[in-house]
């Protein structure tokens, strides 16, 4: 039997997945992050190790032969990172088994529009970016978001927990509409808005984030402010994604996927909001699949391996109970 390993590299988290050459899904376990932008290349490159150690030791005790291997790493295209990695692991590793490494980009690209020639893909996750494909080839990065969550504006959880505070502030100061996302909020963080906010902010981006559901949870309740914000947030993910698809084509027929646990968990609210937004003859699909499986469709691609209906079928069914083995934190070696 032959398998896949492929690396889904970020700047919070690293995950593996170990598969077999059909989709089936034998392992995953995530690391600490490896983005080639915030970390050196010995700590990433000491974390990578360590997956691949677990998963071709996982492999070699149950007779998987590794018939291809991807890793896609955020800041990958940097500079002279992906001839930097490929080089080491190459070398050290992969010399009589096909290997590849790219961006993450191409992760989420592969992920959100699968196999169609022209696609866009959106990841809204603690911050956003967008990536472009156009009769097969990924585009180089357009730099219509990832630029980080201090300067981008779309949809991201950043950009939701940090509209709730400022709508907030605007109802509690008189600037703006009364609204019940200040209540909200101040039932998650256990007192008033402003008192907490030194709190917030020694939380951190993530914790600004995870604010984000209070948004949607006031839009379903009616609240104004809320429906301004959503409308206004998503109108940026539209500009952007209209802005992708003139780079491809305006006449190109194109999908869309949208990634990330925004636009997965708030279906009822997002799809319909954004068919009015974007160019008619652009296709929205809100993908189960994480950028995991982007990075698997390029390690089977590297074993020569088509990543059709059968191996994404197959894929689907395993990911959340994996054959044999899935742990959330890789074994770290000291």
């Amino acid at each position: 039997m032959k398998g896949l390993i492929a690396v889904d590299g970020g700047g919070t988290k690293t995950e593996f997945i170990l598969a077999t050459d059909d989709g089936r899904v034998l392992a995953t376990k995530k690391y600490k992050g490896t983005n080639l932008n915030s970390v050196s290349f010995e700590d990433a490159f000491t974390t990578l190790e360590h997956g691949l150690y677990d998963m071709s030791e996982l492999a070699l005790n149950n007779k998987l032969e590794i018939a291809g291997v991807y890793f896609g790493l955020a800041g990958g295209v940097n500079g002279k990172n992906a001839e930097v990695v490929y080089n080491y692991f190459k070398n050290k590793y992969f010399q009589n088994i096909p290997f590849s490494n790219a961006g993450d980009d191409l992760n989420a690209i592969n992920a959100g529009v699968k196999n169609a020639p022209n696609g866009i893909a959106v990841i809204a996750g603690t911050g956003s970016n967008v990536m472009l494909k156009k009769d097969g080839m990924v585009l180089p990065n357009p730099q219509l978001s990832g630029w980080g969550y201090m300067f981008d504006k779309g949809a991201s959880g950043f950009d939701f927990g940090r509209d709730a505070i400022i709508a907030s502030k605007k109802d509690l100061n008189g600037t703006g509409k009364k609204t019940i996302i200040t209540n909200k909020l101040e039932k998650k963080l256990n007192g008033p808005v402003f008192d907490s906010l030194k709190e917030v902010y020694s939380k951190g981006v993530d914790y600004v984030a995870s604010l984000a559901p209070i948004v949607f949870d006031a839009y379903r309740e009616g609240d104004e402010v809320a429906k301004a914000i959503i409308e206004d947030e998503f109108a940026c993910v539209a500009e952007m994604i209209n802005k992708g698809h003139e780079i491809i084509g305006k006449d190109v027929e194109a999908k869309v996927g949208l990634l990330g646990g925004i636009f997965s968990h708030e279906v009822e609210i997002v799809k319909p909001l954004m068919k009015k937004m974007i160019d008619s003859n652009l296709q929205i699909t809100i993908p189960q699949e994480s950028q995991i499986y982007g990075a698997l469709m390029e390690a089977a691609k590297n074993a020569g391996v088509e990543t059709d209906a059968k191996f994404l079928k197959n894929y689907n069914e395993t990911i959340k109970e994996p054959l044999l083995q899935r742990t959330e934190v890789g074994y770290e070696r000291q």
